[in-house]
């Protein structure tokens, strides 16, 4: 009884580090780097690829910690979250308004929707499963509310990841289906939790 156990987020932070260096490993490896994503990275627009993904990884990894106690429920809030959603949704209304009609479509679908879909969920199993591991080690009270915490913190830093690879600058294209993504593997990781997370 008088041995003590590491905080969850002394261990959780750099099971997450590991896991997105592997993700990252899996983008370069299988299907490359963006030729220029450095000078993409000059692009506000392009950048927030980037920023509004890793902010739904961490505030959802955030969540998850917060959950991972008996008396996390009654602390955890969920507007955090909302705010890069917002942020997504505006940007995303921005972008039909100065897309001429004619370019709409073209910039809604791409070149790469597909791999988009299959690979955003494909890179968040590891994430996803180090917090789901992490939440075992705890004592959660809203198990399905952790999966959720789960899949958004997991799927965020993922899709952060396929990030490094995808040619789609325009919101059109990265808010719906990084968002479809994101949405699925949350759902998912949801129902997962409310079993697995059970006491």
């Amino acid at each position: 009884d008088s041995r003590t156990e590491p905080p969850l987020k002394a261990v959780l932070w750099p099971a997450l580090a590991l896991a997105l260096a592997v993700a990252v490993l899996v983008v370069w490896v299988s299907l490359g780097f963006r030729n220029d994503l450095l000078a993409s990275l000059g692009d506000p627009v392009s950048v927030m690829r980037f920023v509004l993904t890793a902010a739904l990884g961490v505030l959802g990894v955030r969540l998850a910690l917060m959950l991972a106690r008996p008396e996390g429920r009654s602390l955890a809030r969920l507007w955090p979250a909302a705010v890069p959603v917002m942020a997504a949704l505006g940007l995303l209304a921005w972008a039909y308004v100065s897309t001429p009609a004619e370019g709409r479509q073209m910039a809604l679908v791409g070149k790469t929707m597909t791999t988009c879909l299959v690979m955003i969920p494909l890179l968040s199993v590891l994430p996803v499963a180090a917090i789901l591991v992490g939440l075992r080690r705890g004592a959660t009270t809203s198990p399905a509310l952790a999966g959720f915490a789960a899949g958004l913190g997991g799927s965020g830093l993922a899709a952060m990841a396929y990030a490094m690879h995808c040619i789609e600058d325009s919101p059109l294209f990265y808010v719906t289906w990084y968002g479809l993504a994101i949405g699925g593997v949350t759902l998912v990781s949801t129902m997962i939790g409310a079993r697995v997370l059970r006491w």
